[in-house]
């Protein structure tokens, strides 16, 4: 019973954390922890963008149907159906239309451009451009700014 040969040791040692710190010890629960605690940051941001576009083209709907906002809900969920897409990808489509403007160009050319290259999801890049555009806009500063655009 000798020493502990290096590829015994090695299967002895915990498993690294996110950090490439062992879990078992207190740097690596608190580097697993906050790990996680910024995914589920980012995601809830995420959710919260999506949200803020699905919201936006319920106003669009609003004014472009002279209904309630209730009625603009249930249009959009209609439509969405109809279209056989996602919520999210549909009011993408429903900002792009209204706002006409240099970033709806830009996206319809990028994804017209995908598409006719053979690439198959390409609905999702538009909506990452418009929400980094709202991340951007409602961003407090100049940090929340840049995350929001290279995300």
């Amino acid at each position: 019973m000798g020493e502990p040969t290096p590829e015994e040791m090695e299967l002895r040692r915990p498993p690294a954390g996110p950090a490439g710190v062992a879990t078992d010890s207190p740097v690596g629960r608190l580097a697993a922890t906050v790990d996680r605690l910024s995914r589920e940051v980012r995601a809830a941001q995420a959710e919260a963008e999506g949200r803020a576009l699905i919201e936006l083209a319920k106003g669009i709907l609003v004014e472009r149907l002279g209904c309630g906002p209730a009625q603009a809900a249930r249009q959009l969920a209609e439509l969405t159906e109809q279209a056989g897409t996602t919520q999210l990808e549909f009011a993408v489509e429903v900002i792009n239309q209204a706002a006409r403007d240099r970033m709806s160009e830009v996206t319809h050319a990028f994804l017209a451009a995908t598409r006719a290259a053979g690439e198959a999801e390409a609905d999702p890049a538009a909506v990452r451009l418009r929400a980094a555009e709202s991340g951007a806009l409602a961003a407090d500063d100049t940090q929340a700014v840049a995350e929001s655009l290279l995300e």
